[in-house]
């Protein structure tokens, strides 16, 4: 989690962040892709994920390039360290090489996603990256590794505006003008027409509202939703069943891109055209697999690594700006980050957070409470209270540490953090069937809404108060005692959120028991004093019963003589 938009100056938050608990992370490249500084390397998005505080092991399966971590022909089945659970976290796969992984490997792996280890995969038009991602359990059908051509009319254009120059060219990829995408926003179930039922998905979180652009090309692939069916691929059941029964888990598209490229030139404004223009149509971006209510590993699956190599981030091996004669800087402006890409920084750590697999996930939601607790909005709440703590001054910490969340993360971060709590230390628990949102959304049938009367929500905000409140106990105002606690702090995040999860479950229990009595009471009333239909009663005439005679004589015809 990007620690800086917390601190503003905070010297407590600083010192937090300074001890993180990384995702170790086994990234491996193939043919022309390497980790190295050229076009087609990873090594500006390698450095963003390393500068997060997580370890990042680099591997090429044919000992390609520069900026490898582990050296020679990668094979996930014989490699030194084992590819298990036991020693990474995740697996992020920049595929170009369509020679398929051997059997050995295609079980190796399958088994890490059984087992809970987060995977990430894409590659690039036609069938480039095949050889990894279609030969790979739910990952082969949550992208199109064959299909999208790369210089028809139905290709994936996505440099949607022309450089400086006014022409559009192919190296207008290497522009400080990201493609605009268009983040997908899911319902938690509540009212429609209000603004916190909806959110987008974590990996586009952010304090904006959504992270909304991408590094733009002229043929991405795309993303898909498949509908899981029974079977088995590469030694494992393909779409695992939640371990509670219920249907199988769908992936979703969670962004959306718009192809509407016009005819592109190859290079300078005088060269021979080398693409016509396409048919505007959206096509998927991003597609994400949540297997925790199976007990499998997530999955994200990207439309191209075109977001992710130098040429689109820097410019590298993009030459120079035909306006000013100058290299192509890519996502910078006057040497710094532009605001766009900023955003897609966050795409890519939000991606790194998400793929936690469940025992590993305690990191995020421990430094998100502990910052909340040193947060300026929040001291003046004045923490810590009793601990348990009741539900009235509960709720009040939590509403307010989801508005500072809300300011600082986006809509939804308070799900992301009390999902991350249940998974460290409440799995199949009660308390997780009702809140946990991917266990929710496995239960739910297709389009149904939840009928309760529950205020989840505000669970949600009793969680997350009784955490921040335990920590303000825990978590000392004295920098050099705060250092020190930091330093051995693993055993303090996952003790702290099993403790809160269970305070927080017996004041829930409480004040729902309470509610549900009164709520019975107020039932009963309904039932024993039910609306009864017949004739509307009569109110009395003002004026007493001389009034209402004289009204009637008034109100009667009168009679007429003819003379």
């Amino acid at each position: 989690m990007p620690g800086d938009i917390f601190i503003n100056g905070n010297p407590f938050i600083e010192i937090l962040y300074k001890f993180p608990c990384p995702q170790r992370i086994l990234m491996v490249a193939d043919s022309s892709l390497d980790f190295g500084t050229g076009g087609f390397g990873l090594s500006e998005f390698v450095q963003i994920v390393r500068n997060a505080g997580h370890t990042v092991i680099t591997a090429h399966r044919s000992g390609a390039g520069a900026g490898l971590s582990i050296a020679g022909n990668y094979n996930f089945a014989t490699a030194a360290t084992a590819v298990t659970v036991a020693n990474y976290d995740q697996i992020w796969l920049f595929a170009f090489s369509t020679t398929a992984l051997q059997p050995a490997e295609q079980q190796k792996i399958a088994q890490f996603m059984r087992d809970g280890g987060g995977m990430f995969a894409t590659g690039d038009h036609d069938t480039i990256g095949a050889g990894m991602g279609a030969n790979l359990p739910r990952i082969r059908s949550m992208r199109d590794w064959s299909s999208i051509p790369m210089a028809t009319v139905d290709r994936h254009d996505t440099v949607l505006e022309p450089g400086a120059d006014g022409i559009k060219q192919f190296n207008d990829q290497a522009d400080a003008i990201p493609q605009r995408m268009f983040p997908v926003f899911f319902s938690n179930g509540g009212d429609p027409f209000v603004a916190s039922t909806w959110a987008v998905h974590p990996v586009l979180r952010h304090s904006s509202g959504a992270v909304d652009y991408l590094p733009d090309h002229p043929h991405e692939s795309r993303c898909l939703a498949p509908t899981p069916v029974a079977g088995n691929f590469a030694g494992i059941e393909e779409w695992p069943a939640p371990s509670g029964g219920g249907a199988r888990i769908a992936p979703v598209v969670v962004a959306v891109s718009m192809s509407a490229g016009r005819f592109i030139v190859s290079g300078a404004p005088t060269a021979s055209g080398t693409k016509p223009p396409v048919y505007p149509r959206s096509f998927g971006a991003i597609s994400a697999y949540d297997g925790d209510p199976a007990a499998a590993g997530r999955i994200v699956c990207d439309a191209t690594w075109h977001h992710f190599v130098n040429i689109n981030l820097n410019g590298s091996g993009a030459g120079n700006d035909p306006t000013t004669g100058l290299p192509r800087t890519g996502l910078y402006a006057g040497g710094l980050p532009t605001p766009e890409y900023q955003k897609i920084r966050a795409y890519y750590l939000n991606a790194v957070r998400w793929l936690a697999p469940i025992g590993r996930r305690y990191c995020w939601p421990f430094l998100v409470a502990a910052a909340l607790r040193f947060d300026y909005e929040i001291a003046e709440l004045r923490l810590p209270h009793p601990h348990p703590c009741p539900w009235d001054p509960l709720l009040k910490i939590g509403r307010a540490a989801e508005e500072v969340l809300l300011g600082r993360l986006g809509q939804g971060a308070l799900a992301d953090v009390v999902d991350g709590m249940l998974a460290t230390a409440g799995r199949g628990s009660g308390l997780a069937r009702l809140l946990d949102t991917a266990q929710a959304q496995a239960e739910r049938k297709e389009g149904e809404a939840p009928l309760s009367l529950l205020p989840l929500q505000d669970m949600r905000r009793a969680v997350l108060g009784t955490f921040v409140n335990l920590l303000a106990a825990k978590l000392p105002e004295d920098e050099q005692k705060l250092a020190s606690i930091m330093r051995d702090h693993d055993g303090l995040a996952i003790e702290g959120i099993a403790e809160s999860l269970r305070a927080a479950e017996a004041v829930i229990v409480e004040q729902i028991g309470k509610a549900l009595e009164a709520t019975a009471g107020q039932l009963q009333t309904l039932r024993a004093q039910p609306v009864t239909a017949g004739k509307p009663v009569k109110r009395p005439v003002a004026g007493g019963a001389k009034a209402a005679a004289a009204k009637k004589a008034a109100a009667k015809p009168k009679k007429t003589t003819r003379k």
